[in-house]
């Protein structure tokens, strides 16, 4: 036995861990997924390696947080019994359900809360996005209890706490908690509906958690893992699984071009805008960019560069993926005439090359886009309907990886095209606060401050109440929206494709990826 296969020993007996053998006692299992994941093993510890999708989404198959997401995107009380906030914001109290279990039959408790609050915002859990969210914050318990206090009111901390998974880590030393990197690949006791079975470099199985609040119908799940979308999808076209999740509308047609295959649709936090630097000449007007904001027809991307199932039309700065807040979304009103009129009576004539000049300036700019699909393609269906009013407008494709620290945090961009995740709480500061800047924020306008939107984003960041949010977004949507910084366009989906017949399998339509496993306790062959 070696060093290393010591210390997986010794951790998974400190974490009262029973792997179990590869049993034949299945026939075969109810359900297979297969995951795309280029790390092998995959982590089961959701908050190692939680960058990765796969990792957080079969983190949300195995582990529950004290809120959760309902069927609007709203937080609700999941293993705690209920939220409340007190008057300055500051401080947010959540006693815990009682009766809650790990799978090995212990019970679930708040020192588990304290401990993983610790390890999320230790550098050791590696998700960077929630351990932002959690910066400052403390917390305490009394009897089940915990008390977390706040460095500052911040609304959005019920959404937060839909994005901590807890793990049972309350009674582990200071030395185990450190071995926990290291050990991601090893199964802890559960918390969600199903157990980790056994766990090999290309396939997770898993069983039901005994002790889950609802036992799920399917009693064997199996997640194969595949290092490409192509292999997932040849995998399956012949039947070797039964699901896999489409994030590309191309991704999606590859996998409904299979016979009996469905696809469920999710709409996920994430938007896409175009983006307008408000230094540039021409677009430094406002009636340029209130007319290019009525001359694009979503309508026609959608059904054109999404191939009709890629997203959601969005016109306000909130993600239809928010439904609770989203509902403020005003309908497209595109009217290419009606910005040609607008842009005539601002004195932007037709040249000779048939695009608009005033004076020495002519409509005329660069779209910088990331080579990610399908943004090229809406790039250029922008292209093409903003000709249609006598501005040109050429793409600029590059690199994926790089767009967002060489071309949008510096400002290096005329107009751009912009996929961003803003996570599950309408908090939009982040982008459109006149003082927002990188590494926590994108003043992606550039524009002159506005103290009637910063107030407006103010509210909306740290009221705690549904209706007085609901409220402040609509200041923020109607401020953003007349100055046109930017025009909303599209919230991206997602798709869960299931080939066969699988009773009950109801997916919801918002929430992402990690949401395709909520209602996965009614599925049944």
């Amino acid at each position: 036995m070696t060093a290393s296969s010591i210390l997986v020993v010794i951790a998974g007996v400190a974490l009262g861990i029973a792997l179990a053998p590869r049993l034949s006692v299945f026939a075969g299992p109810d359900f297979r997924e297969g995951v795309v994941s280029a790390q092998r093993p995959v982590s089961l510890d959701p908050l190692i390696g939680a960058d990765t999708e796969t990792v957080h989404d079969v983190g949300h198959l195995l582990y529950r947080s004290l809120m959760r997401l309902d069927s609007s995107a709203f937080p609700r009380p999941d293993l705690a019994k209920s939220l409340t906030v007190s008057q300055d914001g500051l401080t947010y109290t959540a006693p815990l359900a009682a009766g809650e279990r790990w799978s090995n039959g212990n019970p679930i408790q708040a020192s588990d809360v304290l401990a993983t609050l610790r390890f999320a915002q230790s550098s050791s859990a590696l998700d960077t996005a929630l351990a932002g969210s959690l910066l400052g914050v403390r917390a305490t318990a009394s009897g089940p209890a915990v008390t977390f206090t706040l460095p500052s009111p911040r609304a959005s901390f019920g959404a937060t706490l839909t994005q901590l998974p807890i793990l049972p880590l309350g009674t582990l030393s200071r030395a185990q908690m450190a071995a926990l990197p290291s050990q991601a690949a090893v199964p802890m006791p559960t918390s969600g509906p199903y157990r980790v079975l056994s766990a090999e470099a290309t396939v997770v199985e898993l069983q039901t958690n005994p002790f889950a609040r609802t036992r799920p119908v399917l009693g064997h799940v199996e997640l194969r893992v595949y290092s490409t979308f192509g292999d997932a999808a040849s995998a399956f076209a012949k039947g070797d699984v039964d699901a896999v999740l489409a994030t590309t509308p191309q991704q999606r047609a590859t996998l409904t071009s299979t016979a009996h295959a469905r696809a469920h649709d999710v709409a996920t936090f994430r938007f896409v805008d175009l983006l307008f630097n408000e230094r540039v000449g021409g677009l430094d007007d406002p009636v340029v960019r209130l007319a290019i904001s009525n001359a694009i027809n979503r309508q026609s991307i959608l059904g054109g560069a999404l191939a009709g199932s890629g997203g959601l039309m969005q016109v306000n700065p909130f993600s239809e993926g928010l439904r609770w807040i989203a509902t403020q979304n005003p309908p497209e009103t595109s009217s290419p005439s009606a910005a040609s009129s607008a842009l005539d009576a601002d004195r932007w004539k037709l040249g000779p090359t048939g695009i608009r000049e005033r004076g020495s300036q002519a409509l005329d700019f660069t779209l910088k886009v990331a080579n990610a699909a399908p943004l090229p393609e809406v790039a250029k269906e922008l292209t093409e309907q903003l000709s249609a009013i006598g501005m040109r407008v050429r793409v600029e494709v590059v690199p994926s990886q790089s767009y967002v620290g060489a071309d949008l945090a510096p400002h290096t961009f005329e107009m751009a095209l912009a996929d961003w995740d803003g996570g599950p709480d309408p908090d939009v500061s982040s982008f459109w606060r006149s003082n927002a800047s990188p590494p926590k924020g994108f003043y992606v306008s550039r524009g002159g401050p506005d103290a009637f939107l910063d107030q407006a984003l103010d509210t909306l960041s740290t009221v705690p109440d549904a209706g007085g949010r609901i409220a402040a977004a609509a200041s923020v949507s109607g401020h953003l929206l007349s100055d046109a910084p930017a025009v909303f366009l599209y919230t991206p989906s997602v798709s869960y494709v299931i080939r066969g017949p699988l009773a009950g399998a109801e997916v919801p339509s918002v929430g992402g990826g990690a949401a395709r496993f909520d209602d996965i306790n009614a599925w049944r062959r």
